[in-house]
């Protein structure tokens, strides 16, 4: 099956990065293929319901400069590709994947398994399991 519009989601773990290897050699054997590396920006709620929390000094400032070490590495992992880019997402991750998706075209979705296990990943839930589960387009899990 040929695959025009890949979306690659990128965390920087170990799992994603194998994930992303797999969407780059996908993208290089097909070639006018488009991919889109997907990093999704986690920002914790500082409040809840009559609760607030304290910010430790610098934190916004570590989130950015992590958040940008990852991007880089992702752009210099698909520098050469001519239909290649990075986007930076916001929200529960599983959902801004397929919300992203949905929007531009994508046609297949590769995502890394981080493997947490039946009882974390019951506790914790499951990115790439989501994704499998609420996804209209096909879902290349990379172990």
């Amino acid at each position: 099956m040929t695959y025009h519009h890949i979306l690659a989601a990128y965390d920087g773990s170990k799992a994603s990065n194998k994930a992303l290897e797999h969407a780059v050699k996908l993208i290089e054997r097909r070639q006018g293929s488009k991919l889109t590396v997907a990093h999704v920006a986690i920002r914790p709620p500082y409040g809840f319901a009559g609760f607030g929390m304290v910010v430790p000094v610098g934190y916004e400032e570590q989130m950015k400069q992590q958040q940008a070490n990852l991007v880089r590495q992702a752009e210099e992992r698909i520098k050469e590709l001519p239909y290649a880019k990075v986007v930076v997402l916001e929200g529960a991750p599983s959902s801004a994947i397929l919300e992203h998706a949905k929007q531009n075209g994508c046609d297949l979705i590769v995502i890394g398994n981080r493997g947490l296990g039946p009882i974390r990943e019951w506790m914790l839930g499951s990115v790439s399991h989501h994704v499998v589960q609420q996804a209209q387009v096909p879902v290349l899990v990379v172990k």
